[in-house]
């Protein structure tokens, strides 16, 4: 969108009484707001079209009170705007999209290739963490793009897992794009731009409002191929994006999780209704109709110790995490080799500290 045409949109946007459906009537016999906004002669006007509110603020061109900030704030950051008659089809195509898509970074490039939504909790297990840096490298560097929302805990590592790499990868924010939410992840969100974008439907200065968060999910799930539920309870907003994505005709997967962690519950669930289990990576390279970049190639395999194979085998055997008391009684080890072979295997990555201090094989 050229930069002189942004105010007529933003006026159209905060239009009273101009419901998404109304506004796309419109659009489509008027697809150029500048040729109308401000322009009370405009037959627009006259054509009973609008209700009363809507003609009175089309016609003045009102405007927010801090335009001139927003405006400011995006030449200085390099921020630029999408019309919702320049999205991508993966996008414009779902019921509500936002008028409006806010943009740092190159989303086009992003979106060349397969997209891939990771989502979850804010506070994962260490097994969740762990299956993400074990399960994601392979993805990225198949191709695939991972979309996420920049939160703490799931959002983060998928992000994480891509720039590490030097893949794409695209954040959806719940704030406007000068306004980085959580602060922590300030420092992330300058290397997702370096190597995919940020997007908003929130104006410059706007706050990540509670509400803002469940409404920008189905810009997640939108802008995916399919989406990953890697860990959240029933309640959570990874499981609003999963909704989000059946909605729009996308693929769900989930990590299937212990059954006593809360965690658990979302990605269980959505198994239990049809959502593809993942184990591996190619699981999801399936799903989004892929081969791996290493099919070919032979996985590493680590040399264990006597020790460390009987603490595998455990875990295989119980399928499920074992807390260390139960680990101590089972294996015969005392406390000091016990500690020493899990450590052992959670630096060959093939356990996980899960919740408290218990053990799964991953």
């Amino acid at each position: 969108m050229k930069l002189e045409a942004y105010p007529a949109w933003l006026c159209l946007k905060t239009a009273p009484s101009l419901p998404l459906k109304a506004c796309l009537e419109l659009l489509r016999y008027y697809p150029d707001p500048s040729e109308f906004v401000g322009v009370a002669a405009h037959p627009v006007y006259s054509g009973g079209m609008l209700k009363a509110d809507t003609a009175q603020h089309l016609k003045v061109g009102v405007l927010p009170d801090n335009i001139a900030q927003i405006q400011q704030c995006m030449r200085h950051d390099e921020i630029s705007c999408l019309s919702i008659l320049e999205y991508p089809a993966r996008l414009s195509e779902i019921f509500a999209p936002p008028l409006l898509l806010y943009l740092k970074g190159d989303l086009e490039a992003a979106l060349k290739q397969a997209a891939l939504a990771v989502v979850g909790t804010r506070k994962p297990s260490a097994y969740g963490r762990e299956m993400c840096k074990k399960l994601l490298p392979k993805v990225v560097d198949s191709g695939v793009s991972i979309i996420s929302g920049l939160a703490l805990g799931i959002d983060t590592e998928a992000h994480t897992v891509a720039v590490q790499r030097s893949a794409f990868t695209v954040g959806v924010l719940a704030s406007g794009l000068n306004s980085i939410y959580p602060p922590q992840n300030l420092e992330l969100s300058r290397k997702i731009t370096a190597h995919g974008a940020l997007v908003s439907e929130y104006e410059p200065y706007s706050k990540p409002e509670r509400w803002n968060f469940p409404a920008r999910n189905r810009i997640i799930s939108a802008l995916s191929d399919a989406v990953f539920v890697v860990e959240g309870p029933i309640s959570s907003g990874a499981l609003l994006t999963a909704k989000s994505a059946i909605d729009q005709n996308r693929d769900i997967a989930a990590l299937p999780g212990n059954i006593n962690n809360i965690n658990a519950e979302g990605p269980n669930h959505l198994i239990r209704n049809g959502a593809a289990l993942i184990s591996k990576a190619e699981d999801l390279l399936e799903i989004l109709g892929l081969e791996s970049q290493n099919s070919a190639q032979t996985e590493i395999s680590f040399l264990l110790s006597a020790g460390e194979q009987k603490i595998c085998d455990l875990l295989k055997i119980e399928q499920r995490s074992l807390s260390f008391d139960e680990l101590f009684a089972k294996s015969g080890f005392n406390a000091g080799k016990l500690s020493t072979t899990l450590t052992n295997l959670e630096l060959k990555g093939l356990i996980a500290k899960d919740s408290g201090n218990t053990f799964i094989l991953i």
